[in-house]
C-alpha cells in the first residue's frame, strides 16, 4: 500500500498566501520524510469564499521537494480548460519530475464555474473526451490534425514533450455511475491509467463503482491498474474523539461550501442540501485513531482492490499543526501497519 500526500489547496480569500504556500512546502518535505510516495492537489475556480491555489502551477513549485516522488492532479477539472495549454504544462512537469508526473482529469460538476468561464456546462462532457483525446495525441504524435466540435488543431506539434514514454499515465474522475464506466473505456491501463473515486462519496458507493469500473475493465479485456488508487478525507489523531473535535469545524467549513455549490444534490448522496457533521463523517471521512483508521483502509483496500490511497487531510483554514500531526500519524503508525498486513 503506497499513499500519496493531497494537498489541501483551498484556503480563505483572507490568508497570507506565502505563508499557506510555505506550509504546503512543509506538509510535503514531512511526507516525503515519512515515506510518502507521492503528492496530488485538486482543482477549483478562486472566487466567492475561497480562494485555491491552481494546481499545475503549485505542483510546478512544490516538485523540487517532491524528488523521488509521484506528482498528480486529482483532478483537474479538463473542460475550464484549452487542451493544448493542459499538454503543455503537463509535459513541463513531467520533465523536470523525470517522468513521475500523473494527468488527473475530471469534467467537473459545479456550473457556476463553467458560467464564470463563459462556457456552456451542458457540453462538457464533449469537450473532456476531446480534451483527453487531443491531449493524448499531442503527446504522442507529431503534426496532429483534429476536428472536433470544440476543439481543432491542423498540423499541430507539442514542442515540449514529456518524460515518460509513450506518455505520462491519465487518472479519470467522476463521481455518477456513468463516469465511471466512462474511465473504463478511456483508460489504458498497461500504462498506468486509472479511475479514482471521489473524496465526496460514501464507502459503499466506493465499493461498488470501483467494482463497476473493474468489470468494465475485464469486459473490454483490459488488465486493472496495477497502482490502483482511491482519493479519501482521512483524519487520523490520538483517538476519534479528538480527531471529530478538532477536525470537525474545518470539515464542516468546506463542505459548507461544496454544499453552497450544489454538492449534495448532485453527487454527494447525502440525505440533505446541507448534512450535519454525523452525516459528513458516516461513510465520507475516515477518522479516529491510528489503529481505526489503518482498519478501515485496510477493508478498503480488501473490498476494492485499491493499494495507493490519496490522503485528504486538510481542509478550509485548518491549523497546520493537525495537518501536520495527520501526516506525521500516517507515516508513523498508519503506513507501517497497512505494509505489515500487505505482506502478510
Amino acid at each position: 500500500m503506497d499513499l500519496h500526500l493531497f494537498i489541501g489547496n483551498e484556503h480563505p480569500p483572507d490568508a497570507h498566501m506565502g505563508r499557506k504556500m510555505a506550509e504546503h512546502v512543509e506538509q510535503l518535505r514531512l511526507a516525503r520524510q515519512g515515506g510518502f510516495d507521492g503528492v496530488a492537489i485538486g482543482n477549483h475556480l478562486s472566487y466567492g469564499e475561497t480562494a485555491w491555489f491552481p494546481p499545475l502551477e503549485t505542483l510546478l513549485h512544490l516538485a523540487s521537494e517532491a524528488e523521488g516522488m509521484q506528482l498528480a492532479t486529482c483532478m483537474l477539472i479538463l473542460p475550464l480548460y484549452h487542451p493544448f495549454q493542459v499538454a503543455e504544462q503537463a509535459a513541463l512537469l513531467d520533465a523536470v519530475s523525470g517522468g513521475r508526473f500523473t494527468l488527473g482529469v475530471a469534467p467537473g460538476w459545479q456550473r457556476d464555474e463553467f458560467e464564470l468561464m463563459g462556457l456552456d456546462f451542458g457540453r462538457r462532457i464533449g469537450r473532456y473526451l476531446e480534451g483527453v483525446d487531443l491531449i493524448r495525441r499531442l503527446f504522442t504524435e507529431e503534426g496532429v490534425n483534429f476536428a472536433g466540435r470544440h476543439f481543432t488543431a491542423d498540423g499541430l506539434t507539442l514542442a515540449l514533450k514529456p518524460a515518460r514514454r509513450p506518455r505520462p499515465p491519465m487518472w479519470f474522475g467522476g463521481s455518477v455511475d456513468a463516469a465511471v464506466e466512462r474511465a473504463g473505456r478511456l483508460a489504458d491501463t498497461r500504462i498506468g491509467d486509472s479511475w479514482v473515486a471521489s473524496s465526496h462519496l460514501v464507502g459503499d458507493v466506493v465499493r461498488r463503482q470501483a467494482q463497476s469500473f473493474l468489470e468494465t475493465l475485464d469486459a473490454l479485456g483490459k488488465p486493472p491498474p496495477a497502482r490502483f488508487p482511491m482519493l479519501r478525507n482521512i483524519v487520523v489523531a490520538p483517538d476519534r474523539k479528538t480527531a471529530v473535535r478538532e477536525a470537525g469545524p474545518f470539515l464542516e467549513a468546506s463542505y459548507r461550501v461544496f454544499g453552497q455549490w450544489g454538492l449534495f444534490e448532485t453527487i454527494g448522496g447525502a440525505e440533505k442540501g446541507q448534512p450535519d457533521l454525523d452525516e459528513l463523517l458516516a461513510g465520507r471521512v475516515v477518522i479516529g485513531s491510528p489503529e481505526e483508521v489503518a482498519d478501515e483502509l485496510l477493508s478498503l483496500a480488501e473490498a476494492t482492490g485499491c493499494n495507493r490511497i490519496v490522503t485528504r487531510i486538510q481542509w478550509l483554514g485548518m491549523d497546520q499543526r493537525l495537518v501536520l500531526r495527520s501526516i506525521d500519524l500516517l507515516a508513523d503508525r498508519v503506513l507501517p501497519m497497512l505494509r505489515k498486513e500487505a505482506r502478510a
